[in-house]
Order: structure tokens, then C-alpha cells, then sequence
């Protein structure tokens, strides 16, 4: 990707820099073709055609005796050193049009690299780098390394750039996404605190605090919450949450409307809206079992713009266990078990998840802790990280299931996990079992 961005740099310096040296040495060509010698100076021609004439009339006076041969010699002197004079001078005038081609010669060579350097060092050649490293990932085209290269290009931005936030709340994203949840909070944090009215974000960090706690509304989120939905009532992600806090304190009604709300805002059938109408769903079973007045035919679904990734993610943990006959072919059931042989707090990060042998970015994942385990997961459209990126998308995936005994979402010495390093999509329905037991 950097040679790419490299060749395209220099093309486009060719294209602007090759027409204005061409400019700059135009004249010195024009010059050097059409410029006069010494025997097609028109002065100089002038002053040899006057001493040929006067020293014809020389001769004339030399032969009918007007002047004698002294007298003959002197004026001849006199009229050769005249001429030379006046030639030297045209010679002296030419050289001084002339002397100027070895400075047009510089500078058409040397305004160009110096243009070149003066961009490498205060042009944004790295941050056009970087720029299509980004596009590269969000389509899928990059790999393993350089994913970890974007991300770490993305954090060096944000300490020697702190005033860059746009860079700040992509790495905030990307970081959230790798499931790097507090590197993901602090870069949310940093945002908020210098754009405190950036309500949309806020409500990201909402959502990054609420995985962080372990996918449980702390009063923290709900602090973060009640700011969002103060300032934009209709925010998917802070109604997602809302709702996911009113179900576990079973207001089921609460519930029931937050998610009905935020189902308003986002597209029939997209996988957020899946999600939200089997969390809808689940309240009003809730409301029915609990002998509410509603009924499950009572639920309205609007129709609104397309969501965001945060949305999706939040959806996705409302609908949890209820989203799967949306779901349908695009899912893949997985038993997780932990060795007998693996010892870890029970509190220990696990994550389970599917994604591509070209990309570490997960289609579809789950996080829960070591306590869980034995555990079975459904991983499906709900669990999709970022849109465009999910299940229904590719043929075959890695599934992976990893104790991170460190602590960090990137693997690390000391986890330990298991893996399916090829699963076709054929044998997506079929019933599937990892057990954790290797050490990374």
C-alpha cells in the first residue's frame, strides 16, 4: 500500500513540476536556437559593411593620388581599430544576453527537488499514506500486519497530533472493533472531554463502557446515557442501551419502547434492525409472561436511514438469544469448553469469534468470561462488528476461541485458545466444538 501511495506521489509531482521546469528552460532553448553569431549580428554586420566601404574609398584616394601612402596607412589603422570597438562591444552585449542559461539550467532542475523536499518535510505525505491503508481496511484488503501497522500509525498520530481528534475517533473505532475495550474508552474519554457537545460520541463511549463492564449498564453508562438522549432523544445507540438498562430492571414496557424507538431510526432488514425486533420481541414476551396488557402483534416498526456500527453492536446486545431466526443461514453455533488443564481467574476475558484467513477483523463475535465456560454462543448477523463486515458476506471463515489470560484483545504470549482454521460454509449448521487447550 505505501509503494502504491508512493508511485501515485510521484506521478502527481511529475505532472506538476515536469510543465513548470519545461517553462522555466523554454527561453534558454528558444535562445540557443535562434540566437545570432558574430557574423549575423546585425551591428556587427553594419560596422564591417562601413570599413569595407570607407576603406574602398581609402583605396580611391590611395590610387588618384589624393593621399599619399603615410597618410593611406594611418587613416586604415584608424578605421580597423574603430571597427574592432565597435565589434567588441557587440560581442561583450551578447555574452551578457547569453549568461543567463546556466541559471535557467539550475533552476529548471533544482525547483523541482527542492519542491519534492519542502512536501516531505512540511507536506502530509504519511497522512495520505495512512489514509489509504484505512480505505484498504474497510474493504477488506489488508492483512494481519498491516492492520496492526494502521492501528499503530493511528496512535503515533494521536500523540504527536493531540488537536487531530477525526484521527483520535477512528483509532477510538478501530480499537473498539479489535476489542482493545479500555484502549478504546481512553481515546473516547480524550474525545468527549474536547468536544463535549459531540453528542453521537458520547454515546459511543457509553457503549464502550457498557462492553468494558462486561456488557452490564453501570451508573456510568447510564450517566452517559441520560446526557445523549438530553441532547438528541433519537440517538439508536443511547436508545439500545436505555433499553438494555430497563429490561434488567424489568421495566419490560421501558424496555419494549426504547428499543421500538431506536428500530424507528434505522432500515427494515438491516442487521441492527433484526436485532432490535427480536430484543422488542423479548419484552413483549416478558410483558406477557409478567401479565402485561401488551401483546407481541402491538409492536411497531418504523422505517428510518440506514444505522451506523454503533448501532449495530448495540442491537446486537439487545436482541441476544432472540435474533437467530433472523438470522438464518448466516450463523454458526459453537460449543466453547475450557481444558481441565487451563487455570484462570474466573473473571478472565474470553472471546469467540469468526473472521476471514485474510483479515483479523471479526465478522461476527461474542465476549464473555472464563466463569461462563462450558458456554454455547451463536454467532450470526447480530454479532457483526462493522457494517459491510459480517457473515453473509464470505464462503468460509476461521473460528476462534481465546482465554485472554493478559487481559488484552490482541493475542498475546501466556493466552491460550482454540480454533477451526477452515469452515465452509456448508458446515455452518452443522454443530460445532472448540476447546480451548493451546498456549499462544
Amino acid at each position: 500500500m505505501e509503494a502504491r501511495t508512493m508511485i501515485d506521489l510521484w506521478l502527481m509531482l511529475a505532472l506538476l513540476l515536469l510543465p513548470l521546469a519545461f517553462f522555466i528552460a523554454w527561453p534558454m532553448f528558444r535562445q540557443g536556437r535562434g540566437l545570432p553569431g558574430p557574423d549575423h549580428n546585425p551591428e556587427v554586420s553594419a560596422q564591417a559593411a562601413l570599413f569595407k566601404e570607407h576603406l574602398a574609398e581609402l583605396d580611391t584616394s590611395l590610387a588618384t593620388g589624393a593621399i599619399g601612402d603615410a597618410q593611406y596607412q594611418s587613416l586604415k589603422a584608424e578605421l580597423a581599430r574603430k571597427l574592432l570597438a565597435e565589434e567588441g562591444e557587440g560581442y561583450r552585449l551578447r555574452k551578457q544576453h547569453s549568461g543567463g542559461r546556466g541559471l535557467l539550467f539550475g533552476l529548471a532542475f533544482l525547483l523541482p527537488f527542492a519542491a519534492v523536499g519542502l512536501y516531505f518535510t512540511w507536506g502530509a505525505h504519511n497522512d495520505l499514506a495512512l489514509y489509504r491503508d484505512i480505505v484498504a481496511s474497510q474493504a477488506g484488503e489488508t492483512d494481519m500486519v498491516a492492520e496492526a501497522r494502521i492501528t499503530q500509525h493511528l496512535r503515533d498520530r494521536a500523540e504527536t497530533h493531540p488537536e487531530d481528534l477525526s484521527s483520535r475517533y477512528v483509532l477510538a473505532q478501530r480499537l473498539l472493533v479489535s476489542n482493545d475495550i479500555k484502549g478504546a474508552v481512553a481515546e473516547y474519554r480524550y474525545i468527549v472531554a474536547h468536544e463535549p457537545q459531540a453528542s453521537n460520541i458520547r454515546a459511543e463511549l457509553a457503549q464502550a463502557l457498557f462492553f468494558a463492564s462486561g456488557s452490564q449498564v453501570t451508573p456510568e453508562v447510564l450517566k452517559e446515557v441520560s446526557l445523549v438522549l438530553e441532547a438528541q432523544p433519537n440517538n439508536s445507540t443511547a436508545l439500545g442501551l436505555a433499553g438494555i438498562a430497563a429490561f434488567e430492571q424489568k421495566d419490560y414496557a421501558a424496555a419494549k419502547a426504547h428499543w421500538q424507538r431506536a428500530l424507528s431510526q434505522m432500515s427494515p432488514g438491516s442487521n441492527a434492525a433484526q436485532a432490535l425486533s427480536a430484543g422488542v420481541a423479548r419484552a413483549e414476551k416478558a410483558l406477557a409472561d409478567a401479565g402485561g396488557a401488551e401483546s407481541a402483534s402491538e409492536a411497531v416498526v418504523g422505517a428510518a436511514p440506514a444505522p451506523a456500527a454503533d448501532s449495530v453492536k448495540v442491537a446486537g446486545t439487545a436482541g441476544q438469544g432472540a435474533a437467530e431466526g433472523g438470522a438464518g443461514e448466516n450463523r454458526i453455533s459453537v460449543k466453547v469448553t475450557l481444558a481441565s488443564t487451563v487455570q484462570a481467574a474466573p473473571d478472565t476475558p474470553v472471546f469467540i469469534y469468526a473472521r476471514t484467513a485474510e483479515s483479523p477483523m471479526p465478522l461476527a463475535i461474542v465476549r464473555m468470561s472464563a466463569a461462563d465456560l462450558p458456554a454455547e454462543v451463536v454467532l450470526d448477523e447480530s454479532r457483526a462488528m462493522m457494517p459491510g463486515r459480517s457473515l453473509k458476506t464470505v464462503d468460509e471463515v476461521q473460528v476462534v476461541a481465546r482465554l485472554a489470560v493478559s487481559g488484552n484483545a490482541r493475542p498475546a504470549p501466556g493466552d491460550w485458545q482454540g480454533e477451526v482454521k477452515a469452515l465452509p460454509r456448508s458446515d455452518w449448521s452443522k454443530p460445532l466444538h472448540i476447546a480451548i487447550d493451546q498456549k499462544i
